[in-house]
């Protein structure tokens, strides 16, 4: 089920992030990477040295100039944020995230993480059909963008092998 997600990253702004990200896919069997106006000029040299071993995967990754070419094959995509927003959409627990994305297992599932800095803007997650929230202290909300991306690829992981 695993290559039926992709990860999409919304202007990332450190390719060392992108490397992270790639490496943190691989660790839990996710295959699809997709980069929506990355700051940096790409292929990248940082994103491949901390990528360690999952170069192959960003040989694949595609690029895109906006978000709305980038989530188009998705047939449902879901938007990281650590805000709560007031437009449109439904908001999800972490838990009933990834409840939706065992029910959606079949589907072509997007999942959409922001900039470092800023995060997933109104506009982008106009783009998607649920916003989750990865549950932190809420004190200090702000999760570095690779670390986002390895517990929602942990989590996804270990509801799809139960066994584990």
């Amino acid at each position: 089920m695993t290559n039926k997600v992709g990860l999409v990253l919304v202007k990332p702004q450190l390719p060392e992030n992108i490397g992270f990200c790639a490496r943190a896919m691989k660790n839990f069997g996710f295959k699809k990477l997709d980069l929506v106006s990355p700051k940096e000029k790409w292929p990248n040299k940082k994103a491949i040295a901390t990528s360690v071993g999952a170069n192959d995967l960003l040989k694949k990754t595609k690029i895109y100039s906006n978000i709305k070419t980038a989530t188009y094959n998705y047939d449902i995509v879901y938007a990281s944020s650590a805000r709560v927003r007031d437009i449109n959409k439904k908001h999800l627990s972490f838990k009933e995230f990834i409840k939706s994305i065992k029910k959606n297992r079949n589907k072509k599932i997007g999942i959409m993480f922001g900039p470092e800095a800023s995060g997933l803007s109104n506009e982008d997650i106009t783009y998607s059909n649920y916003i989750f929230k990865i549950p932190v202290n809420k004190n200090f909300e702000s999760i570095n963008l690779s670390h986002s991306l390895i517990i929602v690829c942990f989590e996804i992981f270990k509801a799809l092998n139960q066994a584990i």
